[in-house]
């Protein structure tokens, strides 16, 4: 890919890092190829400060971005620190509906899956199953945790109705690391678009 000038729109990538490192990797060396600036904590890219958390940091990153680009996993290991409380994930998506910036989600086959079985099923929720290992420590399970599926119906605006006036509901699904980057370039390789799309939510 050539290098293009930096254009030095900021696009916040979401933290979700466990088991995703290549795919992110890939993500990061896309983005900045065509020149923007990369926050993403996988990376190191998010500027920190030793007065906050890392939570606060994360926040912080969202608030000072111009764009979001946030993955829906089966997993959302990435920042709980709290069980009772949402992830640092979940946190950042929050912060990007409530600012109302341009953003663009991207959701594992197996959460939208998991969501239309529950739904066929009409089972309500998923609890969240923890293995302790032999070391004592609790590890969560490879299934699609429960907050993920609330993420998805978040990002399409499962509530919201009558249905013709749900914007910024779009949330593409993908299977593999192509399907990724084939959406990622018909998004972003035109910044000139993403500076209008900026402009829009201004």
């Amino acid at each position: 890919m050539a290098f293009e000038k930096r254009n030095h729109i900021k696009v916040f990538v979401s933290s979700t890092v466990y088991d995703f490192e290549p795919q992110l990797d890939v993500v990061y060396s896309m983005l900045d190829g065509y020149g923007y600036d990369v926050l993403m904590s996988h990376k190191g890219t998010i500027p920190l400060d030793s007065e906050l958390s890392n939570a606060e940091i994360c926040l912080k990153g969202v608030e000072t971005c111009d764009v979001f680009l946030g993955f829906i996993r089966p997993l959302i290991c990435t920042g709980i620190l709290d069980r009772s409380q949402p992830s640092i994930t979940e946190q950042e998506f929050e912060v990007a509906y409530r600012l109302n910036m341009p953003r663009f989600v991207l959701a594992d086959y197996r959460v939208v899956f998991a969501r239309q079985f529950l739904k066929m099923m009409r089972i309500p929720v998923i609890e969240v199953p923890y293995t302790v290992e032999k070391d004592g420590k609790e590890r969560l399970n490879r299934v699609v945790h429960a907050a993920c599926i609330d993420m998805y119906n978040a990002a399409i605006k499962n509530n919201e109705y009558p249905l013709t006036s749900r914007k910024g509901n779009w949330v593409q699904e993908y299977k593999n690391q192509q399907d990724i980057l084939m959406h990622l370039e018909a998004q972003f390789k035109n910044p000139d678009r993403i500076k209008q799309l900026m402009e829009g939510n201004g």
